[in-house]
């Protein structure tokens, strides 16, 4: 049988795309589908912070709107910075938005970076490494069906590791036109990679920064292994110095806008410190979640035991939120035995063997045990690593390279498997990817029913500050959570549907003197008078959807 469906994908290969991308799409979108894409994914907090921003990016293409200032954190200058750009979801967003709403544009532009994940996965796979049109097709549905991806799709930046098959191809395209003589050729394939990169710095800098860093560690190990941290090392770059140069070149001129944007606000804010919290437990290399449809069990017992008395005070809280991250037990096993495999090949010196060790020790680095983790070093030594405060997101980045490393030992085993074993052990590698957790929570008519209750402000207002945007609504999450969100983001959104400034915002980054939680607290309005007196700022209205005129100034 599976011969025979092997056979089929050779024959039929667009038939098969189709399928399989439509199973691709439809396993983790498919509470969006099915209730007509009214509910997103995320909740009304990162999510609504995501569509401001995506509005931000249509105001700069249809109305003109400054690139790298967005409409809210008033009167700062070059606020893109506080957080992910998410330019390139921005472009098909634009798009979107010219006969769609807000929210269901949000969802579509979701999906479409999921589908180029897919398409990139797959021509890396089938054309690039050429193992064949069937591995490839299970690379790119494992890849987009992922369970730590499907789990932590509240947080739309992940969608952008979408580029990085696309960003894999453009340099293995670049080494092998400059083995072969062909000069031009892999100085386009280094330019077009510095643009993806260069584009991956403005639209998500966490995983464009992890491509960095897992490059950097896959150098180290491939230079060791070869004996080349020395001259004969230095050699081999100046022997490729033309590529290296086009490369290095073409990444400083694309990536101006990135520093013009990030350089100034790293240099206010100082990056994030060293946070233990965040890096990621040895247990959360398999922690898929109690909700994943064949290890949910495990994570629940492993949790269970966490909060008996024999476990650590607290640590059952380690295996919620972005902690689960980790990989199926079953794949995690291939991964770790084909580590295994090529790891101890002693004399060995090969691409596979830096690749998987570079595996390894670019996710030991990010563990935590107990209190202490190597990554204190890489924290303090690597540039950039002060931007990143979720580690435990590496494990995401991780998925496509565990996925090719599992492919490259194991893909020649899977082909020689008798049928019955095949199809079982793929069925398996699919199955233990599923996760029923609830992840579409942002309900889009409650949303657009309160925000389009909101009246425009009178004329005379040049800026503006919220109170409260929505009569009677719930508390969001907890009481702290609430006093920091819903307002701030309300503020985020009306200000780029309005293009009028507001000094509200909540971001990865604050200015340094943002002071605006608490919005019913007695000091509110101080707090803002204070802020507008310090920036000089005139026509400041206030908005508060619970008083009968919800607009005063």
């Amino acid at each position: 049988m599976s011969s025979r469906i092997a056979r089929s994908v050779d024959r039929y290969p667009l038939l098969w795309i189709l399928l399989v991308g439509a199973a691709a799409i439809a396993i983790p979108f498919r509470a969006a589908i099915f209730g007509g894409f009214d509910w997103l994914l995320g909740d009304r907090g990162d999510t609504l912070i995501e569509i401001a921003i995506l509005e931000h990016w249509r105001n700069v293409f249809v109305h003109g709107a400054q690139w790298n200032a967005l409409f809210y954190f008033d009167p700062y200058p070059g606020t893109l910075g506080y957080n992910d750009g998410y330019l390139m979801p921005g472009i098909f967003y634009t798009a979107l938005r010219l006969f769609l709403d807000p929210f269901r544009a949000e969802i579509l532009t979701v999906m479409v970076m999921k589908s180029i994940g897919f398409i990139g996965a797959y021509l890396l796979v089938a054309r690039s490494l050429g193992w064949g049109r069937g591995i490839a097709l299970l690379t790119a549905l494992l890849l987009s069906i992922a369970n730590g991806m499907v789990v932590q799709s509240g947080h739309a930046q992940i969608q952008s590791l979408a580029l990085l098959p696309w960003l894999a191809m453009l340099v293995i395209g670049a080494w092998r036109a400059e083995m072969a003589g062909e000069t031009r050729r892999a100085a386009l394939h280094a330019i077009g990679a510095a643009a993806v990169m260069a584009m991956w710095l403005v639209t998500a800098f966490y995983f464009a920064w992890f491509t960095l860093y897992f490059s950097l560690v896959l150098l180290l190990c491939w230079a060791g292994l070869n004996r080349m941290l020395n001259r004969k090392g230095l050699a081999l770059l100046w022997e490729h110095r033309g590529l290296l140069a086009v490369g290095a070149g073409a990444l400083l001129l694309f990536g101006i806008p990135f520093l013009a944007i990030y350089l100034p606000k790293a240099m206010e804010t100082g990056g994030h410190p060293f946070m233990l919290s965040y890096l990621a437990h040895p247990t959360d290399m398999v922690n898929v979640g109690e909700r994943n449809l064949v290890w949910g069990w495990l994570v629940a017992g492993m949790r269970w035991l966490a909060a008996s008395p024999l476990g650590e005070a607290g640590a059952d809280k380690m295996f919620g939120g972005e902690h689960r991250s980790g990989f199926p037990l079953f794949l995690f096993a291939l991964v770790c035995a084909a580590a295994w495999k090529l790891v101890r090949q002693r004399g060995e010196s090969g691409f596979a063997r830096a690749f998987a060790l570079a595996l390894v020790v670019s996710w030991v680095l990010i563990l935590r045990f107990g209190p202490v983790s190597p990554w204190i070093l890489a924290h303090a030594i690597l540039p950039g690593a002060s931007g990143v405060r979720v580690l435990l997101r590496y494990q995401l980045f991780l998925i496509l390279p565990s996925l090719l490393l599992a492919g490259y030992v194991w893909r020649a085993k899977l082909a020689e498997a008798r049928p019955v074993v095949a199809l079982a052990v793929v069925a398996l590698l699919i199955a233990e990817q599923i996760n029923l957790e609830p992840i579409a929570r942002f309900d889009r008519r409650a949303q657009m029913a309160a925000l389009d209750a909101v009246p425009p402000p009178p004329p005379h207002c040049r800026r503006f500050y919220v109170v409260s945007a929505r009569k009677g609504e719930p508390v969001f999450l907890d009481p702290r959570i609430d006093g920091i969100y819903p307002h701030n983001v309300d503020a985020m959104f009306l200000a780029e549907r309005w293009r009028l400034p507001t000094i509200n915002g909540f971001s990865t980054f604050n200015p340094p003197d943002w002071n605006f939680a608490e919005p019913r607290t007695p000091d509110y309005r101080a707090r803002v008078e204070a802020y507008a007196t310090k920036h000089q700022l005139t026509g400041l209205c206030r908005l508060d959807m619970r008083d009968a005129e919800p607009w005063s100034g």
